[in-house]
């Protein structure tokens, strides 16, 4: 087998254009190569602004419905392709999760976005050049 025959990948999208086309890079690798798609939604911190419990509980609510909304969306358009996919939704900064998510379930290439955002912390940019540098596997950046 050569070293590329990427057979788990890993994308990590936040809805917007940007990490669409992150999405849809990563089908077309996987619909080529017949690999398995680990879609991944990282939600960042809860704003340390709200005033009540009730202010922190509306926000975390909302955002679980958005990444709901998007990962249903990009299990929908995986299958639709006919490649196999998961989808997981994991609270943390970008960068590490990414990385260490990776590492965790074993994936050969990690799929980002350049220039994407997860509610205030940047995906790619100073995350892309961290990912890149730490991962444990092949980076491919999406413009």
């Amino acid at each position: 087998m050569s070293p590329y025959q990427f057979t788990n990948v890993l994308v990590a999208i936040d809805g917007s254009d940007d990490a669409d086309k992150a999405l849809d890079c990563a089908l077309s690798i996987c619909s080529s190569l017949d690999a398995q798609l680990t879609v991944l939604g990282i939600e960042g911190k809860l704003p340390a602004y709200a005033a009540s419990r009730g202010e922190v509980d509306e926000v975390k609510r909302e955002k679980d419905e958005f990444f709901a909304r998007v990962l249903s969306e990009a299990q929908q358009t995986a299958t639709d392709r006919g490649v196999t996919v998961r989808t997981d939704l994991v609270p943390g900064h970008s960068a590490d999760v990414i990385i260490h998510y990776a590492a965790a379930h074993a994936h050969d290439l990690i799929v980002v976005a350049h220039h994407a955002h997860i509610f205030g912390d940047v995906l790619v940019g100073s995350t892309a050049d961290r990912v890149a540098h730490h991962a444990p596997c092949p980076v491919m950046v999406v413009r």
